[in-house]
């Protein structure tokens, strides 16, 4: 009759068992950070995606807080990153159109006559689409108004996806070449453009005000 524990205690002494007992668990610790990897990954991509389609709808906050940390674990990827944020930032202006085409129908057309204004955003439409899309000013003033304008929706989508592109590939490179001071230089980007915004965005406000008192009030 065979002793168990001392045949046990022979094949744990041998070498070769150790061996194999080590490369079992390299081996699982290796999947597990894989798995740990590609889910991280996929749900950082389902964050940026849906906080850059709703910062083009109506999220004041801007995605470049996902995107610099976003950059700075997955360094190499900063270029599938900034175009998976203007493909989305793209898809949520054209949601942010149609709500401003519908709210001229249903609302404000009920108040306002915009179409006086209708030529000049034709013309300059793509341009302030352009603008709005790369500097700080809130992209979805914008995209609203170019609803409301009906600019032409094919110039929507390529303008935003142009502007966004260049927007956030240069964040993201430029965390990828500064790393972690980007975080500080872009807090003070941020606060600085964040007053030029409010003002234009209070300008905007009193000119509408201003030509709805005179139209029912005067």
């Amino acid at each position: 009759m065979i002793d168990n524990q001392s045949d046990l205690s022979h094949y744990e002494s041998s070498p070769y068992f150790n061996e194999r007992i080590l490369s079992i668990i390299q081996l699982l610790k290796r999947k597990i950070h894989i798995f740990e990897n590609y889910a991280n990954e996929k749900f950082i991509a389902i964050y940026i995606s849906i906080f850059a389609m709703t910062e083009s709808i109506f999220n004041p906050l801007p995605v470049e807080l996902l995107l610099i940390p976003a950059t700075l674990k997955y360094r190499k990827k900063y270029i599938q990153i900034a175009i998976l944020a203007a493909i989305m930032s793209t898809l949520g202006a054209l949601i942010a159109y149609m709500i401003g085409l519908y709210l001229d129908k249903l609302m404000l057309s009920r108040f306002i006559d915009l179409s006086i204004y209708q030529n000049a955003y034709q013309k300059y439409g793509s341009f302030i689409i352009l603008i709005g899309a790369i500097t700080p000013f809130p992209f979805k003033i914008v995209t609203i108004a170019s609803g409301v304008f009906k600019l032409n929706i094919i110039h929507l989508l390529l303008f935003s996806l142009i502007g966004r592109y260049a927007r956030y590939q240069i964040i993201t490179y430029l965390t990828y070449y500064l790393g972690p001071k980007m975080i500080g230089l872009f807090k003070k980007i941020n606060q600085e453009t964040k007053k030029y915004s409010i003002v234009i965005l209070i300008v905007i406000i009193l000119f509408i005000s201003l030509i709805i008192f005179y139209k029912y009030w005067i």
